[in-house]
């Protein structure tokens, strides 16, 4: 028998805020998809022929850092004169917008919503993550890369200074700060640790040098082998990879990525494919790989390697998640509701075996019903009940 969607009457009185988005939502939750499609779809237009991904997952080590290198300097609009420190205090409005609140802006390391009008820094600063005594002076390209330099609370922002990022003593822990704001739900909570660990690598790959490669806007001092250490931007290596495959990427710095990329052109390729980062540096001292094979389902982000720290990542898709999920040669935790995948305490080869899914059982007419425009947001129909695009329930389905 054919089911049917009962919606309130009410509900139609309901505003787009009440609709409000996870800003820390990650690609394995429902939330907010409509936001994550066109995100894919911008992703997708700026890495093709040699560049595809498939192309730059065949490769590793220097190889890899000179083709994002090359990329990097091929697509990267900083270095015209009408880029400058100074502009992106007006810019941020648009490339780190809150999705709930117009003309608001989420502060790195925080979360925090934040009037995004420029008040002369009393309510917030301009973050350089690669700090302007390490290499990142505002004067240059790299001190003013929309990718790297943060809107961040001042108080936040000064608690940092130019400490390089660690878990050790002497070092800056994102993890120190809370997160500021109601919407980053329990289950996709993250910390900053990740979002800090990929600029440092970005600001590498369009900046620096390895194994003869550098483009036009090499800078000398964004040397991330030179740079690490208590007197560099991080403690090691192994730390770097260890927040950025434990703090997955989020539906935050997947829409930053894309307005930072409207601004200035170029993206971060380790928001867009995480795997390259381990592929990348899985030669560097003290970083130990093992190799993830998956079964029965698919493995976002795509890591055939892994650390001994483990990762995060999702299998399935938001509508076709697998039901149970076996591991070996680590320990494992699995939500079949989100899709999330927590692997720790890695012993050796990492094997994932995923059996059965949450695909959706539809009638014809209710995968018509998914294109039905409610109240301006597309209704997704899952296990029983109905959403809309951005997470909130309308109804039980009879």
């Amino acid at each position: 028998m054919m089911k049917r969607i009962l919606i309130s009457i009410a509900l139609c009185a309901l505003s787009w805020g009440a609709w409000a988005v996870d800003m820390q939502a990650h690609m394995g939750s429902r939330e907010a998809q409509e936001t994550y499609s066109q995100y894919l779809g911008k992703q997708a237009a700026y890495y093709t022929d040699t560049y595809a991904p498939e192309a730059l997952r065949a490769l590793s080590g220097d190889d890899l850092f000179g083709a994002l290198n090359t990329l990097m300097g091929n697509t990267c609009r900083i270095a015209e004169t009408r880029y400058s420190y100074d502009n992106l205090r007006n810019q941020y409005k648009y490339v780190d917008k809150d999705l709930n609140t117009n003309a608001y802006i989420i502060g790195y390391y925080d979360g925090s919503s934040i009037n995004g009008s420029w008040d002369s820094g009393k309510t917030w600063n301009r973050e350089h993550t690669w700090p302007q005594s390490k290499g990142a002076d505002k004067s240059l390209p790299m001190g003013y890369d929309m990718q790297s330099v943060r809107p961040a609370s001042t108080a936040v922002n000064s608690e940092r200074g130019n400490t390089p990022y660690g878990e050790s003593s002497n070092y800056y822990d994102p993890n120190v700060i809370s997160i500021n704001n109601a919407l980053y739900v329990q289950t996709n909570l993250g910390s900053y640790r990740g979002d800090a660990a990929r600029v440092i690598l970005y600001d590498y790959i369009v900046y620096g040098q390895a194994g003869g490669h550098k483009n036009s806007l090499y800078n000398g001092n964004a040397q991330l082998l030179s740079k690490l250490g208590k007197s560099g931007v991080f403690e090691s290596i192994p730390v770097l990879l260890k927040w950025h495959m434990n703090d997955p990427v989020s539906l935050t710095e997947m829409v930053r990525n894309d307005g930072a990329a409207n601004y200035q052109g170029n993206r971060n390729p380790f928001i867009d494919y995480p795997e390259l980062a381990i592929q990348m540096l899985k030669n560097a001292s003290g970083v130990t790989t093992y190799s993830v094979t998956t079964t029965g389902a698919t493995l976002w982000p795509a890591y055939t390697l892994t650390l001994k720290a483990g990762f995060i990542a999702y299998l399935g898709t938001p509508d076709n998640r697998p039901t149970e999920v076996t591991i070996t040669g680590a320990t494992g935790k699995y939500d079949p509701e989100t899709g999330r995948l927590t692997i720790t305490n890695v012993t050796g080869a990492v094997t994932i075996t995923a059996v059965g899914t949450e695909a959706l059982e539809q009638t014809e007419a209710e995968q018509k019903a998914i294109k039905t425009i409610y109240n301006g947001q597309v209704i997704i129909i899952r296990n029983g009940k109905a959403y809309t695009t951005l997470g909130a329930t309308l109804g039980d389905l009879r």
